[in-house]
């Protein structure tokens, strides 16, 4: 199942894309696969042991349910751009998050790659509709990333 997954972000998502798709077990058992991709790679642009504008899945090999997850601070189903310093509500803000689109799947195998690849769909979206005001400037050349 893991290159099934590889295999559809790799399809989808830009080729400078940090994708990290690895099978672990939960402390209580049972099997996981952990999906993370970000915009940039590890060597290159690592903030503070973390991935600028990450995020990531998880995946329940018994059950087939899968679901958006934070690994240790790390990723979820947001990524984060500057606030609208115009907007009251924004005025104090030090990042104002955008949550990308996730509808859980049925839990059936197609299903669920179906899922993988349109969350990573929207997630590129998510990051073309906001690259000028997104976090992270100076590590990320989101221009570069994203092919504009």
């Amino acid at each position: 199942m893991e290159t099934k997954i590889l295999e559809v972000l790799k399809k989808v998502l830009p080729s400078k894309t940090h994708i990290i798709v690895t099978e672990w077990k939960s402390f209580y058992g049972g099997k996981f696969i952990k999906i993370m991709f970000a915009p940039s790679s590890i060597e290159l642009h690592r903030v503070s042991e973390q991935f600028p504008q990450v995020v990531s899945l998880i995946l329940d090999m018994e059950t087939m349910e899968l679901k958006p997850q934070i690994f240790g601070g790390m990723g979820g189903q947001s990524i984060y751009r500057k606030p609208n310093r115009a907007v009251s509500n924004e005025m104090y803000l030090a990042m104002k998050s955008v949550k990308i689109p996730f509808r859980t799947p049925k839990k059936e195998e197609t299903k669920v790659l179906e899922c993988i690849e349109r969350f990573a769909k929207n997630w590129l979206e998510a990051l073309k509709e906001n690259k000028d005001v997104l976090m992270y400037q100076e590590v990320v050349n989101y221009d570069e990333y994203l092919g504009s």
